[in-house]
């Protein structure tokens, strides 16, 4: 009977530590606690989350970010809007998965910065990917497939020889 409860004891142990990341919520009220809870939280997904979430926390960027179609500060509308946040977009995502939200997010301005970081305070990953929009998304599928594939790009850069990372 004592090792049935130890067993039952172990096992609910277990469940709940793998459910911790869904209820860890990101800090917003300094820079400091959004780089600190954002690297918690991050650290703490399993490995197939990883990725969902940084490209999640770069879209609900970008779209805080977009509220001023004039990207460029130059007052006209353009594609040289769409190549800055082009640009920023792959910039940001870089960042992020560096572990460097916070100087990447700071560069485009402490107003967009302040914005952002008040809207991810109290998110937990699943508030984040909600905002985001839907996992299956077509646009969020084809970002991850682009992050994939210049992270695959990254790698073979740096390497000497074949090495089994999941690129073909």
């Amino acid at each position: 009977m004592a090792k049935l409860g130890s067993l039952l004891s172990v096992a609910v142990l277990a469940a709940c530590a793998g459910t911790g990341w869904r209820t860890q919520q990101i800090d917003g009220t300094s820079p400091a606690t959004v780089e600190r809870s954002v690297a918690l939280l991050h650290n703490s997904l399993p490995s197939n989350h990883r990725e969902h979430f940084t490209v999640a926390l770069g879209v609900v960027f970008l779209r805080t970010a977009a509220y001023s179609a004039d990207l460029n500060g130059d007052g006209v509308v353009n594609n040289l809007d769409a190549r800055t946040m082009s640009d920023t977009a792959t910039a940001l995502w870089t960042e992020i998965a560096r572990g460097n939200l916070v100087v990447a997010i700071e560069e485009q301005g402490d107003d967009v910065a302040a914005a952002y970081f008040k809207q991810l305070d109290g998110l937990t990953y699943d508030d984040v990917l909600e905002l985001a929009g839907e996992a299956d998304d077509e646009y969020l599928v084809e970002v991850r497939r682009l992050l994939s594939a210049a992270g695959c790009a990254e790698r073979r850069g740096r390497t000497l020889g074949r090495i089994n990372d999941g690129c073909d």
